[in-house]
């Protein structure tokens, strides 16, 4: 039941009730950007080589390709609350505002699908 709430928080971006929601929201991402880019790092400095079989390779690993989606995930999501903050701050007609704000979730969003789909097609793809 706990996990449950969790997600919806997390779904909803409000992990923290009032206007410091967002604040934390963009340093928890910051810190999980942290762990999966040295992961990443780290990861990827241990192949052999970086042709492209290597690569398709070590994307198929089910552990590889699940942190490789986490990250990609995170790092969208970050940047939706960084543009977010630009646009709230920037922009003053609420109209614009609004519509800004909504085309930055739908181009995360897209961003996200495209990314979830490569993953999958290279990890799935045999040659």
């Amino acid at each position: 039941m706990k996990t449950l709430s969790l997600l919806s928080l997390v779904v909803k971006n409000n992990l923290v009730e009032g206007a410091s929601a967002h604040w934390w929201s963009q340093r928890l991402s910051a810190f999980f950007l942290v762990i999966l880019a040295s992961w990443f790092i780290i990861s990827i400095g241990n192949v052999a080589d970086y042709e492209y079989q290597t690569i398709k390779i070590w994307i198929s690993s089910v552990l590889n390709s699940f942190l490789l989606t986490l990250l990609a995930f995170t790092m969208i999501y970050h940047s939706s609350l960084g543009l977010e903050v630009i646009i709230e701050d920037y922009i003053h007609v609420k109209k614009t505002r609004e519509l800004l704000l909504a085309l930055n979730k739908i181009f995360h969003l897209i961003f996200f699908i495209i990314i979830v789909i490569s993953i999958f097609l290279i990890s799935t793809r045999i040659q």
